[in-house]
């Protein structure tokens, strides 16, 4: 179907209705026994009440400004949007529901990128808007459609008032609006609302410090809220904020302690006055557990369900991996200063990783590669209007890659390759010299996006920025220099899949920092269906209550007196030295203990508040001990200041490399045909807190230069694990732990000693020692063989000594 004819420029849009379910659902329509696949089509779109429907409730004119590249002049060009099938199904499916089962469920709907979410998102909240039950009583007061972005999507604000609407029936809360506007709007007769999540905390303080009569006006009414872009912030304190701002249970005013915690408790999660209707096309497991509905086998899954596979068949959006190049970056490394100081292993690694990165042979190279594969496979697609986008692992690198771009452009006389940064904040090189994405560009921020839609630009690097969210079809090329994985790859790589009409785009993707194996295993969940197959333990929150108490950092009655503190209706100057002196007594306690345990205090610590705050809102948790707690611990995360250990040497200068090579390691051109729709939540299972092992620095240096490059010879193996036993033998911490402990918990002792053990055996097998050190896995396989062994020999050794 098309909405305008215009000759060999018209684009014809498939109206299909899908077909197959879960892992199967596709393009194409169903298949049916005794009637035509297209049946529906006379059967319900073309009848009359269905025309009708689709003229008064979704048709509408677009107005989109279009600027002449040649004269300069701008037009007004027009355009009639019409819904696509599953966009008329999602609205139609959803108002059933909603007219049987009123505001007592949530919506999760599953909807691929290239769906035509905002215009869905808009459809929506208009028919939610005047959506009446079966006794024709309205069934919500207010619609509130909720972004996460800091400011309210442009594109999302224009389709919302594009629609037919009274004055005064919406308001979008700008940039320029506060909480207070908000709160205003909630009280109001606004029928919608448009708003980001992270004003929300604000309305509840603004509600527990106004009138009886701000309570009053929210108490009584039914709010529907539509999230677009449903993921992380979804399952935290903000979203805590909106279900409490908008529960009818609100009752702030003559409530005791114990009353107010009882109602923070009752005014998380589900309430039964409030309908979320979330929007994504990656829910991750939180979100999948907040939104969706459990099916017959007890999986949670989304309401509605417009796959990635389907979009990419429809021809909506483009497949991402089917043009997928890795490099990999090979170097040595050497120690530039005599002395051996240890060092924290991820810490040095974290170190050496990010000086490499900004290596200034290791940049030009890269840029070589980079504006070369642009000039000879890209740059001429879209009739010659294609763009690339560069994803840079940090600022700092953002800069120092624009200003090897600009020299190698000037250097080849390349006039025709305009370059954009995005980043947030400031950035320094030197002592000297501080940068802000506007000082480089020589825009404000706020123009860069416009700005990099001309002509006379090709490239974009970004450092976190833009890297969700940001729409440009123009987009056929990305160069990823940092490790992306799970949501946020799919979401950076899913830049690149706009169709751009009239024109064929091939997308392409050179990686210099993940594997395709990886990356192809981000996207396997999103593909087809996603669904959650582990449930909620509320027994998880207790054990995690049960290990801080192990610690002995919190005292009960710093818990009692803190609440007691949070909970006064005005906390005045003598009340917050309360709170400092009872904080201040916990961080005292927490930096008595060693570096190793302060860490596992702080993740634990921070472990108990998400799975706490998650699982408020998706169980019946009732107790106000834990709430207790909850409220002390989220306070004191923000007051301890618990510097991270092994970060006190630093490397800057101390290291060198040389000898870079980029080399191809792998081309792909299979596409995404992966579905592993099964996903778990991050709080079911135990974390494990592995101890960082120390090394000397030439160890690490030694193995990290193994692992870029180097052959290594197994066939040692044999000796060398015999070698390798006589230094466990000799080990003194290792007989008095066989001496003292069961074999189980000398185990422990036993593979902690691995690492001290091989590097004090480097000088009799230096390349197989290596090997271990960089290998986890066949390090355990072959110091598991010896480690019976090696308990039962200096056990028996120590009981004979005694016994002697």
């Amino acid at each position: 179907m098309t909405t305008q004819l215009d000759k060999e420029k018209t684009f014809f849009l498939p109206f299909n209705m899908g077909k197959g379910e879960g892992v199967n659902a596709g393009a194409g329509n169903p298949s049916f026994e005794d009637k035509y696949s297209v049946s529906y089509m006379w059967e319900d779109i073309l009848k009359k009440d269905t025309l009708i429907e689709l003229i008064t409730k979704f048709i509408f004119i677009e107005s989109k400004e279009d600027k002449d590249q040649v004269t300069g002049k701008t037009k007004i060009k027009e355009r009639i949007i019409f819904p696509r099938y599953h966009q008329l199904d999602v609205i139609r499916k959803t108002l059933d529901d909603l007219k049987v089962n009123k505001t007592s469920q949530n919506y999760l709907i599953q909807h691929s990128a290239g769906s035509g979410k905002t215009n869905s998102i808009a459809w929506l909240a208009h028919r939610l808007a005047s959506l009446h039950d079966e006794d024709d009583k309205v069934i919500f007061d207010n619609v509130i459609i909720m972004t996460d972005r800091v400011v309210v999507d442009r594109q999302l604000q224009k389709a919302i008032m594009g629609l037919e609407h009274k004055v005064g029936l919406i308001r979008v809360m700008d940039d320029k609006c506060t909480s207070a506007d908000l709160k205003l709007a909630l009280e109001s007769n606004t029928k919608i609302v448009v708003t980001t999540i992270q004003k929300f905390p604000y309305v509840v303080d603004l509600i527990k410090d106004g009138s009886n009569q701000t309570e009053v006006a929210l108490k009584d009414k039914k709010f529907a809220v539509i999230i677009d872009e449903a993921h992380s912030s979804t399952a935290g304190k903000d979203m805590m904020a909106v279900t409490s701002t908008l529960s009818s249970t609100n009752d702030f005013y003559e409530q005791d302690v114990q009353d107010q915690l009882v109602q923070e408790i009752q005014s998380s999660g589900k309430q039964k006055n409030v309908s979320m209707f979330a929007f994504t096309a990656t829910p991750k497991p939180t979100t999948l557990r907040l939104f969706g509905r459990p099916d017959k086998r007890g999986n949670y899954r989304a309401f509605h369900l417009y796959s990635m596979k389907q979009a990419i068949e429809e021809g909506f959006i483009l497949d991402v991996l089917a043009n997928y190049t890795t490099y990999e970056t090979y170097y040595e490394l050497n120690k530039k200063i005599d002395d051996d100081p240890e060092l924290k292993t991820t810490e040095a690694k974290r170190q050496i990783a990010q000086q490499i990165d900004l290596d200034d042979t290791n940049i030009a190279q890269r840029t070589k590669i980079i504006i070369e594969h642009f000039r000879q496979h890209v740059m001429s697609e879209l009739g010659n209007k294609a763009k690339a986008m560069v994803i840079m692992a940090s600022r700092k690198a953002a800069m120092k890659y624009q200003q090897a771009f600009q020299k190698y452009i000037e250097e080849h006389h390349y006039t025709d390759m305009g370059l954009l940064v995005a980043f947030s904040g400031k950035v320094n090189l030197d002592d000297e010299n501080e940068f802000t994405e506007a000082s480089i560009n020589g825009i404000s921020e706020d123009r860069t996006a416009r700005e990099f839609n001309k002509k006379d630009y090709r490239f974009l690097l970004v450092a976190n920025k833009y890297q969700v969210g940001f729409d440009q079809p123009k987009l056929t090329a990305m160069y990823v220099m940092k490790k992306i994985a799970g949501v946020n790859a799919v979401q950076t790589l899913s830049r690149l899949n706009r169709i751009c009409p009239p024109y064929e785009k091939t997308p392409f993707v050179l990686d210099f920092a993940n594997s395709y194996a990886d990356i192809e295993k981000a996207f396997a969940p999103y593909y087809t269906t996603t669904l959650l197959a582990d449930t909620v333990n509320k027994q998880l929150v207790y054990n995690i209550v049960e290990k801080i108490e192990g610690f002995y950092v919190i005292d009960p009655m710093s818990v009692e007196g803190a609440n007691l503190v949070l909970h006064k209706a005005r906390i005045e100057s003598r009340d917050k030295k309360k709170l400092n002196f009872y904080f201040g007594a916990t961080e005292k306690k927490i930096k008595e203990l060693d570096e190793v345990t302060q860490r596992e205090v702080i993740v634990t610590l921070r472990r108990f508040v998400r799975c706490y705050e998650f699982l408020l809102q998706v169980s019946s948790l009732d107790d106000v001990e834990l709430q207790k707690m909850y409220n002390y611990i989220s306070c004191l995360l923000k007051y301890v200041n618990i510097s991270r250990p092994g970060q006190g040497y630093d490397l800057a200068g101390k290291i060198k490399a040389s000898n870079f090579a980029q080399k191809q390691t792998g081309s792909h051109t299979k596409g995404t045909k992966r579905s592993n729709p099964e996903v778990k939540l991050p709080m079911a299972d135990e974390i494990e807190l592995g101890e960082d092992k120390k090394k000397k620095l030439s160890a690490i240096i030694e193995e990290i230069n193994q692992a870029t490059g180097s052959n290594f010879d197994k066939d040692i193996a044999v000796k060398s694990m015999l070698q390798l036993r006589d230094l466990m033998m000799k080990s003194g911490d290792l007989r008095s732990s066989a001496k003292n402990n069961s074999e189980q918990d000398f185990e422990l002792s036993y593979f902690d000693r691995i690492d001290d053990m091989l590097i004090e055996g480097l000088e009799h097998n230096k390349e197989f020692f290596t090997l271990l050190l960089n290998n986890n896995d066949l390090k355990k396989e072959v110091l598991g063989t010896f480690a019976s062994e090696i308990y039962d020999s200096l056990r028996e050794g120590s009981i004979i000594n005694n016994n002697i």
